[in-house]
């Protein structure tokens, strides 16, 4: 199916030759009567060591861990830049590797051909190019140095007209290597909405970032390597939290479970005679911690219950991580009427379209009875990023229009891209 990527016992070593003496050249062969030749010295170094790995198609997976440890090589086997030493690498679809945006760049000729050349190198034909130029060159921001030789942008104008070409491929599956650590702050927020959407769509995207604040957020899976090998690898907060703790140099030993997240006193509490064992938010089918702003969405609550109740509310609460709180809401709001609460189960509350404005949100979840004692109440139980291509101020982003009646308005190009529906002059 397109989009599944799996690896089967992979390794990859490369091998590289120790210096060579003066016999073993052509000059010393010709010009020394003696010529002892050396036994070749080799050095090899294990990349990855017998990986086996699985992402499913949409899946979002992160892949985390020190420099050196194999990370970007993961990443290139992937794309088919590199083939492994052993074990075997398959991928079902269009790829495209968000790895040197614009590495392939030439110099001499302008941004525009070099969109046409790029673009075909990706699988597209000319006319879907022609057809992709002017939402390339928006979203790329550089105006009329389009039509300018290369050589002449910046590095910043370099990596956002690589990013547009890249992502306006319609790849199946998408590989990025720190490319959001490259540009400024707009262009990050620019891209991660970029990102968002195509999750929407069902792009398979693997992730490689030591931003682990991102990778909580936007993948749903994580890979933690070290010297080529597997670590740990299970959901990404899970993952990111052993590293930091490997990080800091309080190893857990590898037999221990990982830890999905504290519990303590003041993050969660409760008399568990109902248990919440799961939290995940949804973006149409697949599981998104990356939701675009404005766009349905739904939070699934799994319980199981230890205990049977007749007294019961569901409850979320949103705040962003200043503790600022947003929303709260639960089922007896709502006018759910609780009679008994005895099997496991899920709830979904469903939102026709988030509007918040771009930034990163905490979600508390709970259930307990109508009096507020707490069956399980988790605290931080989910962190969600919401993006837009324009950083709104508050946390509050509704669908508006401006209207006027005497004064003359230019449109900026940047908020036509941001609501294109809704900006009357």
């Amino acid at each position: 199916m397109k989009g599944t990527i799996r690896f089967s016992d992979v390794s990859k070593i490369f091998r590289w030759r120790g210096p060579r003496s003066r016999h073993e050249t052509v000059k010393g062969a010709l010009f020394h009567r003696k010529t002892h030749r050396r036994k070749s010295s080799s050095e090899q170094h294990v990349a990855l060591d017998g990986i086996d790995l699985e992402v499913t198609p949409g899946e979002a997976v992160a892949v985390i861990g020190p420099n050196g440890s194999g990370k970007s090589t993961l990443l290139k086997l992937t794309g088919g830049i590199l083939k492994p030493t052993s074990g075997t690498v398959e991928v079902a679809g269009r790829v495209t590797a968000l790895i040197e945006l614009g590495a392939g760049f030439h110099p001499e000729i302008t941004g525009r051909e070099n969109v046409v050349i790029n673009g075909m190198l990706l699988g597209l034909g000319r006319r879907e190019i022609e057809d992709r130029m002017q939402e390339i060159v928006d979203f790329a921001d550089i105006g009329p140095f389009i039509d300018q030789p290369v050589k002449i942008y910046s590095s910043g104008m370099y990596v956002r007209l690589g990013f547009a070409v890249a992502v306006a491929a319609d790849p199946d599956v998408l590989l990025i290597d720190e490319v959001l650590a490259v540009g400024d702050e707009a262009f990050t927020r620019r891209c991660l909405d970029r990102l968002a959407r195509m999750r929407q769509r069902g792009v398979t995207m693997v992730l490689v970032s030591h931003d682990l604040d991102l990778v909580t957020s936007f993948a749903d899976r994580a890979l933690y390597l070290d010297r080529g090998r597997i670590v740990a690898e299970g959901p990404a907060d899970a993952v990111a939290a052993r590293y930091r703790s490997d990080a800091a140099g309080d190893s857990i030993r590898d037999d221990q479970p990982l830890p999905a997240r504290e519990d303590d006193d003041e993050t969660r509490w409760g008399n568990g005679d109902v248990e919440i064992t799961g939290v995940e938010m949804f973006v149409g089918e697949k599981t998104s911690r990356l939701v675009p702003g404005g766009s349905p969405c739904s939070l699934h609550i799994q319980y199981s219950v230890h205990k049977p109740v007749e007294d019961f509310v569901f409850g979320i609460a949103w705040h962003r991580s200043d503790g600022t709180q947003v929303s709260g809401h639960n089922t007896d709001l709502a006018g759910f009427v609780p009679r008994r609460l005895a099997t496991d189960g899920e709830m979904c509350c469903e939102y026709d379209s988030l509007q918040l404005a771009p930034g990163e949100y905490l979600v508390d979840v709970a259930v307990h009875a109508r009096n507020g004692l707490a069956y399980d109440y988790w605290c931080d139980a989910l962190k969600v990023r919401v993006t837009s291509e324009v950083d709104w101020p508050g946390v509050w982003s509704p669908p508006h229009r401006w209207r006027s009646t005497g004064p003359e308005w230019g449109k900026s190009d940047e908020y036509q891209r941001a609501t294109p529906k809704d900006n009357d002059e």
